[in-house]
């Protein structure tokens, strides 16, 4: 009897010890972008200012949804998601002034940050360059992709990069993609300054350890499913810092 209230009391405590987000995608309607740009920078500065339900926004500039601004509304647990604002003024000026000119895309997601894989260097919270990096997992290997990310986040704190990563998952059953590894950079222009990744992944891990990481992350997903996107941080769009 202890010990099953003891893991009732530690999994109630767990069930609110997380970072998620709510996630939704949108196009702009053609000849609309003045509009709804005007429209969601508004409504998040009006309605969305105080956190856990301030709304980043993201420019997608790669991969299948190019040209999609993502909406991440959070961090929030569940139990905070149900004082989200929801007012008839709220709802209406969302209809009216924002969806009116959009084109929603995919389904709404929640992405939970794993604080296991989290290396945020300093100045890292002003990063608004982003690759997001996502992966369709093969049933049962979690755990094994994990341990595999933690070999890459080992090698970013050992060398100290001027680059922040975290690994974000999909809350809920899904068909995929389950995992999402976000890299962050002050711009661009990182991915051509930094090219030793070879050379500091086995003075980290050992000689040869590059080809075993590859070939052991093969086994724990579907390489054909796996997509990056090129993201940017619109702090205009967004919610008040």
């Amino acid at each position: 009897m202890f010990c099953l209230c003891l893991s009732g009391i530690l999994s109630a405590q767990a069930q609110t010890d997380y970072l998620q987000w709510e996630t939704h995608r949108y196009y702009a309607k053609p000849g609309q972008t003045e509009n709804f740009e005007k429209g969601l920078a508004a409504h998040n500065k009006k309605y969305h200012a105080a956190a856990p339900y301030k709304t980043n926004i993201f420019h997608v500039r790669t991969g299948p949804n190019s040209g999609a601004y993502e909406l991440a509304m959070g961090p929030m647990t569940f139990t905070q998601m149900e004082g989200r604002p929801s007012s008839e003024e709220h709802d209406s000026d969302w209809e009216k002034n924002v969806l009116a000119y959009a084109e929603p895309i995919g389904e709404t997601v929640y992405w939970r940050a794993d604080k296991d894989i989290m290396y945020m260097p300093a100045g890292s919270e002003n990063y608004d360059a982003l690759r997001w990096r996502y992966n369709t997992l093969i049933p049962g290997q979690m755990d094994r992709y994990k341990a595999m990310i933690g070999e890459v986040m080992e090698v970013f704190k050992a060398k100290n990069l001027k680059a922040s990563f975290m690994m974000y998952t999909r809350f809920g059953a899904s068909q995929g993609p389950h995992v999402c590894t976000e890299l962050g950079m002050d711009s661009f222009a990182y991915f051509d300054q930094y090219t030793n990744w070879e050379e500091d992944f086995e003075s980290v891990h050992g000689e040869g350890s590059l080809q075993r990481f590859t070939e052991e992350l093969n086994l724990c997903m579907d390489r054909s499913k796996t997509y990056d996107e090129l993201v940017t941080y619109d702090a205009d769009l967004s919610s008040p810092k």
